[in-house]
């Protein structure tokens, strides 16, 4: 008898606790899908929330770290092709020393297959040009643009091995491009690519190569140039003129190097678009997961910013010869004429030539001078051997003994410059005026290099421009001016 009690309270117990078990089974089991719909729910929030930015008509950007390079630097490029023209530029860009970007057609890459491998194995860059350059099918939504960009890129993949993370809008973005393409393209991983020098042969057919030219040389300088060019059909005066664009802008000190995605893309402002194309909710937050899992899926080299490489004593000892070669031109070169700097309307000075460089058409100044006189502070480490510059929002970095400038906006990184020139001259940092001007969130607005007269303009936010003398007062104001 005892011991049917007993195994009665065992039989008792084991039932409990296998309903304990159950029951704690079965409220995880409820969790999780509690937690995943709280996470879909967050996903979608987020997703309404910048489709109702973008839907304003306002473009969501994520900061990147660029490399500009210490020369001034031209970035030729040819769009529309491979075509039977295509062979007689990359004779030219091979004769001539020079490396460009060819952004490409998948229609065409499949009728010149040779052509794209000639592009890639002679060191230019690959970039996605759309696959068939219709600009009404293109631009009619954003899903078919994204499909024409996703099959020339596995054509350019069975050609050549390559799928290029440069893209060009046929057209250019500028009224084709809305707020949600460049969202969706950035998500992507892509590098979408306008230009800052139209050369103009795409005007109409056959542009005389006498046109090309003049509108190539009356475009503006600046540091960094995207010149448009085309090599498809029916731009043989492309070619013509091609060698005597290399020589002219060789003649002004320029470089010349493929874009890569280091590179700042010259992009256009969103504008009104010129085509009626609505996007739903719900058809964005589709496009925008298909967007992020393309990224995922195929994730492109160089997205994230690399680490500075560290100098060996190979690259200092060519670093030093670099210098003592800049130093002879330098000499040779030494200005004559006095410098007058504009720093704005009602501010300038004169520089006699012993108190700047001119560089390989660079001008140099004396940092502290320059800070100083826009109303900035420098203070220099004597132990690292480094300056730092602030100005307003700004902060620059002059690391001589690496020779490198890291630029600074509100704490965050935005440029480094490898292999700058700067050096201690007569108790001061000389530094280039132009990468200085930048970094600060400045322009050089203006320049004349005349035998017998140098002049050099600026302008910067007003509300940190400081005149000569100001009163706290007017300093004031400047600030609630802005």
């Amino acid at each position: 008898m005892r011991f049917l009690v007993h195994h009665a309270a065992s039989n008792r117990k084991r039932i409990q606790l296998t309903m304990v078990f159950l029951l704690l089974v079965s409220l995880f089991l409820s969790a999780v899908p509690v937690r995943a719909a709280e996470e879909d729910g967050n996903s979608a929030k987020e997703g309404q929330d910048i489709y109702q930015k973008l839907k304003n008509g306002k473009r969501i950007q994520e900061e990147k770290s660029y490399v500009t390079p210490e020369q001034p630097t031209v970035y030729l490029t040819f769009d529309d092709g491979p075509s039977k023209l295509t062979g007689k530029v990359l004779d030219i860009l091979k004769e001539e020393g020079v490396k460009a970007t060819f952004f490409a057609l998948g229609e065409q890459a499949k009728e010149y297959p040779d052509m794209v491998k000639r592009i890639v194995n002679e060191g230019h860059t690959l970039g996605n040009h759309s696959y068939n350059h219709v600009y009404n099918e293109l631009y009619s939504d954003f899903q078919t643009f994204w499909d024409q960009i996703q099959s020339s890129e596995d054509v350019f993949a069975d050609i050549a091995d390559i799928r290029p993370q440069l893209v060009r809008a046929p057209g250019g973005t500028f009224t084709n491009f809305d707020a949600y393409y460049y969202y969706l393209m950035d998500q992507a991983g892509y590098t979408v690519v306008d230009w800052n020098v139209d050369s103009g042969d795409s005007k109409r057919l056959h542009v005389p190569s006498s046109e090309i030219w003049q509108t190539v040389k009356g475009s503006p300088l600046e540091h960094e140039l995207t010149v448009l060019f085309h090599d498809g059909t029916g731009h043989e005066s492309t070619v013509e003129v091609l060698p005597k664009v290399i020589d002219y802008y060789k003649n002004l000190g320029y470089a010349f190097a493929p874009l890569t995605t280091e590179v700042k893309p010259e992009q256009f402002r969103v504008g009104k678009s010129k085509w009626s194309r609505s996007m739903s909710a719900a058809h964005f937050q589709q496009l925008w997961k298909e967007t992020q899992q393309y990224a995922s899926a195929h994730p492109h080299p160089g997205q994230q910013t690399k680490e500075e490489p560290k100098n060996t004593d190979e690259q200092i000892a060519k670093m030093k010869v670099a210098a003592a070669e800049e130093e002879a031109k330098l000499l040779a070169a030494q200005p004559a004429v006095p410098l007058q700097v504009r720093f704005s309307q009602w501010s300038s000075v004169t520089l006699e030539p012993t108190e700047y460089q001119l560089r390989a058409n660079r001008l140099e100044l004396p940092l502290r001078f320059l800070i100083e006189k826009i109303g900035g502070n420098v203070h220099w480490q004597e132990k690292t051997k480094t300056a730092n510059a602030h100005y307003g929002i700004y902060d620059v970095e002059y690391d001589l003994p690496a020779r490198t400038i890291r630029a600074y906006a509100l704490g965050s990184r935005v440029a480094t410059y490898s292999l700058a020139d700067m050096e201690i001259q007569g108790g001061s940092m000389i530094v280039p005026l132009r990468k200085t001007v930048d970094s600060l969130g400045g322009r050089i607005t203006d320049t004349v290099m005349e035998p017998g007269r140098r002049e050099v303009s600026m302008a910067f936010r007003h509300f940190y421009m400081l005149k000569e003398n100001n009163s706290n007062l007017k300093n004031s104001l400047f600030a609630m001016a802005g």
